[in-house]
């Protein structure tokens, strides 16, 4: 057997570290208000956290239960459920606005169809399932108890449980975030959508959801390394690059048809 010269050296490392270790946890706080009704907003400021502790990327969500209770026995979530839950998502930093998209719920459900079929399977927290498992884990009356042994299992794990992720570009696609490092507050508003949009039943009159136990997720590292790093970027001066989506509404205007009409005359 031949030995590659490089392998006799002394300093010869078979692995090689592209990595650091530090403390990592995922925190859980309970959220004011635990409970919310459709048409109601929540105000979701990011965690001021520790000195040395910084936010994963990604990992900032709100979970909580959904509840149907009020409706038609037969009544379901739909499809996706937590990108149908936010009507309109509104993104301010220091008081100035970074995001008000109207009709959040239509543009995200787009961009989520675009997902792998493997990042489809690790989205059930976010509703993304079968529609014998929205029946199950929505408790309808009208749901399968026979040839649905995988579905079972799942509502054993997740219940009635779901989470909207609050993936802003200014969390996801730029590094670690150091809230301590930041003068002033990251915030988000979340405006549900009515029930019509997040329940599907037979009858439209009996169509109800409500947000119960609700909490704000998110994952940290505390690290001395990452937070100076983070700190340093930022005070020499850092761009944050987002999509800025615009949505244009088309309103048909009656009274200039009126007056064109009689501008024509007999």
């Amino acid at each position: 057997m031949s030995v590659a010269p490089e392998n006799l050296r002394t300093t010869y490392s078979e692995k090689t570290v592209h990595a650091m270790k530090a403390e990592d946890a995922v925190k859980r706080i309970t959220f004011n208000p635990s409970e919310v009704s459709p048409g109601n907003s929540l105000y979701v400021y990011v965690p001021k956290l520790n000195e040395n502790e910084v936010l994963v990327p990604g990992s900032l969500a709100l979970v909580f239960d959904i509840d149907l209770s009020g409706g038609h026995t037969n009544n379901f979530l739909v499809q996706n459920v937590s990108r149908a839950l936010v009507d309109r998502l509104v993104v301010k930093f220091a008081g100035t606005t970074l995001q008000d998209t109207v009709g959040y719920d239509i543009y995200k459900t787009f961009e989520d169809l675009f997902l792998s079929q493997e990042e489809r399977d690790n989205r059930i927290l976010e509703g993304i399932q079968s529609e014998d498992l929205c029946k199950i884990r929505s408790d309808a009356g009208d749901k399968k108890t026979s040839g649905v042994n995988a579905e079972n299992k799942l509502n054993k794990v997740y219940g009635k449980k779901y989470r909207i992720r609050l993936d802003h570009q200014i969390l996801t696609d730029h590094g670690i975030f150091y809230p301590q490092a930041l003068y002033n507050d990251l915030m988000f508003e979340v405006k549900l959508a009515e029930a019509k949009h997040v329940v599907k039943g037979s009858d439209t009159t009996q169509l109800k959801y409500k947000l119960k136990d609700i909490q704000l997720e998110y994952k940290m590292i505390r690290s001395k390394t990452l937070a100076d790093e983070a700190r340093s970027i930022y005070y020499n001066g850092k761009e944050f690059l987002y999509d800025h989506v615009l949505h244009d509404k088309e309103v048909t205007s009656s009274l200039t048809y009126v007056m064109y009409a009689l501008a024509l005359g007999p």
